[in-house]
């Protein structure tokens, strides 16, 4: 079979083309949500307009040819870079940007570097293939995200590195596009199909990671109470229906906080629920500071909260309850000129056994709260050890 260079690097820059139109025409509609796309695709359409460029300056190698068809490979691998740092939300490095851009034109004013094809193929093969490099530990670096697109896409951003980086040892004895000797209409449709095929299935995997962020988000979002961004009952009953792998995670021990705000239907009807909104986010505030990033913060409704600490004894998260109690009651709502001045009841429970049910403990915890009112409120108390050695079978039975 026949190849001509010309079609096949027609082709290949038109494929490129379409690729990066594409990620322009998602970007465009999603600049805010997703503006990876945008770096994304300008880095397509400067490998295809430097691909074009082979197309038109085939047999030359003057100060256009090379210094504007390679430096469309640069400008392309940076912006591959900053799409992926944009991704991993890290900021793009502009400076670095421009300096390597200004660099590539500065060496290319030497009249010497324009005429030595394999070295600048050298030069340029190693840039791209580092900031490629760079893009795939960006990614790589991300992957705590758990995307299930983001290790294929390190894959193939790591393969492009490879490729590019084996174009070094055959730059001066090599045909086009391996080296810098006159194209083999062979080797340009193979590299082109090579070309092409990773353009495709990074373009593929950069709009999956897309769409898998937005759906995590989206799920995230639907487990948060969109007054103090807490966990909602929603992600309880999660909890709940996950608890054997949390018990595993954490060997067993965790401890369960139920948190009532006390006379808060007396705070709303004298302030007004605006104010009793507010007393609900400063108490949200208080138990984020109160707490570990790694427990559990939900409201479970109304004034109503629960906390599942993972890893804690019963005298650990006493101390947490009184410490979220304490500072809170310390702590009046300023609200409209107002000082809102507010108490929460705390009950606690607690166990170490590897045989639990979290509903039981959530179930201890509320009687214990419930006590603690009786009390007289603005208490905490814990719940008695036997309640919570109940299991699920006999309470259930009890009840």
């Amino acid at each position: 079979m026949q190849f001509d260079s010309t079609t096949t690097l027609i082709a290949v820059s038109a494929i490129l083309a379409v690729l990066g139109v594409q990620s322009l025409f998602f970007w465009n509609r999603e600049r805010r949500e997703a503006p990876w796309l945008g770096w994304f695709g300008s880095a397509l359409l400067c490998a295809a307009g430097a691909v074009e460029l082979c197309v038109v300056y085939a047999e030359r190698h003057d100060f256009i040819a090379v210094a504007v068809g390679n430096g469309l490979c640069l400008v392309g691998g940076l912006a591959l870079w900053h799409s992926a740092r944009v991704f991993a939300k890290r900021r793009a490095e502009h400076l670095i940007a421009v300096l390597a851009v200004a660099l590539w034109l500065g060496l290319c004013s030497i009249p010497a570097i324009p005429a030595a094809a394999g070295l600048t193929l050298v030069l340029v093969s190693a840039a791209v293939a580092l900031f490629i490099a760079l893009s795939a530990a960006e990614l790589w670096r991300n992957r705590e995200e758990a995307l299930p697109s983001t290790v294929p896409a390190v894959v193939v951003y790591a393969t492009f590195a490879t490729l590019l980086l084996l174009r070094l040892p055959f730059a001066e004895m090599a045909p086009f596009p391996i080296g810098a000797l006159p194209a083999g209409a062979a080797w340009l449709a193979a590299c082109g199909f090579v070309l092409c095929f990773l353009a495709s299935f990074a373009a593929m995997l950069m709009l999956s990671m897309t769409r898998e962020r937005r759906e995590a988000e989206q799920h995230q979002d639907a487990l948060l109470d969109p007054l103090t961004a807490l966990l909602n009952r929603r992600a309880f009953l999660d909890a709940v229906k996950h608890r054997d792998r949390r018990r595993r995670e954490v060997g067993g021990r965790v401890a369960v906080l139920m948190l009532d705000l006390d006379h808060f239907k007396a705070i709303n009807d004298r302030f007004g629920h605006e104010a009793g909104d507010q007393v609900l986010l400063h108490f949200a505030e208080v138990a984020r500071g109160s707490t570990r990033p790694g427990d559990l913060l939900h409201r479970m409704g109304g004034e109503e909260f629960c906390f599942v600490l993972p890893g804690v004894t019963s005298t650990e998260a006493h101390m947490v309850a009184e410490r979220i109690r304490t500072r809170f009651g310390d702590s009046p709502t300023e609200f409209d000129g107002l000082t809102i001045p507010a108490t929460v009841s705390i009950g606690v429970a607690a166990t170490t056994r590897e045989n639990f049910d979290l509903e039981v403990l959530l179930a201890a915890a509320d009687e214990a709260v419930y006590a603690a009112k009786e009390r007289g409120r603005n208490q905490t108390a814990v719940a008695d050890s036997a309640t919570i050695r109940l299991e699920p079978v006999r309470r259930q039975a009890v009840a």
